[in-house]
């Protein structure tokens, strides 16, 4: 909630020409980041949306510092991860993983370090509120982090996204029925007026020992409504409540 009201705020700000870069507003950006740049041009590409150049495609804008900060993400994620639940497999570690580097989360994340409100941009994007949508947000987020990565490397970058995520075994429980696909399916059609049973039937193993995939047909009534393929059976169950989730909310 505290994110959408922080989006709805930043809307009245901003909506005439680009913000402009100047060292008062890279000391801005440095102090809500907690970091400060070597060199502050990494930091203002990180800031440059594609459609700020859009005239002159040979400018740079923050794309490919968007591509390195996705997989510098992925790698602390990863090793953070690691550590913190030595007990879990793989597949549970991914879906761990999925959770933090989900786009919505990389948007609320970039909000609430204030960075929607120096992006620079087109003025038609902006008056549009694309300073404001999460997959920009969620882009420069990802760019920063490459920024940061290039100006003062992997530990300093790692040292600040676990700063700006917090605690990322309290984010897990508080937001654990969020990300619960079959819990979030129970609930669904809890809700209906024919509370139909939900059935996971397994009808499927391939592959050898070491990489064996489960097959999981998720049955709603008498009516199948999705298959899923996991790792362990636990896996293509969660993939099939994933499935029905999104076939069911389309038919809304």
């Amino acid at each position: 909630m505290r994110f959408w009201k922080k989006l709805s705020f930043s809307a009245k700000k901003n909506l005439d020409d680009p913000p402009k870069s100047s060292a008062v507003e890279s000391a801005k950006i440095e102090k809500k980041l907690g970091y400060k740049f070597n060199n502050r041009s990494l930091l203002e590409l990180a800031l440059t949306h594609p459609s700020y150049n859009l005239k002159k495609s040979a400018e740079p804008n923050n794309q490919r510092l968007e591509f390195l900060g996705d997989s510098i993400l992925g790698a602390i994620l990863s090793s953070e991860l690691y550590e913190l639940f030595p007990e879990q497999d793989e597949g549970a570690l991914s879906r761990k993983k999925a959770i933090f580097a989900r786009g919505a989360h990389l948007a609320e994340l970039a909000s609430s370090l204030e960075l929607n409100n120096y992006i620079k941009m087109s003025h038609s994007e902006r008056s549009n509120d694309g300073h404001l949508r999460l997959s920009t947000l969620e882009d420069v987020m990802e760019a920063v982090i490459g920024a940061v990565y290039l100006d003062g490397g992997y530990h300093k970058t790692m040292e600040c996204l676990l700063r700006w995520m917090g605690n990322l075994k309290s984010r897990l429980e508080m937001q654990k029925g969020i990300f619960n696909p079959k819990g979030r399916l129970q609930e669904f059609i809890q809700s209906q007026k024919e509370k139909e049973s939900i059935k996971y039937l397994l009808i499927h193993e391939k592959g050898p020992g070491h990489a064996r995939q489960f097959v999981v047909e998720l049955r709603i009534g008498e009516n199948k409504v999705a298959e899923g393929t996991g790792k362990t059976k636990k896996d293509a169950e969660e993939k099939a409540a994933e499935y029905a989730l999104k076939i069911l909310s389309e038919k809304k």
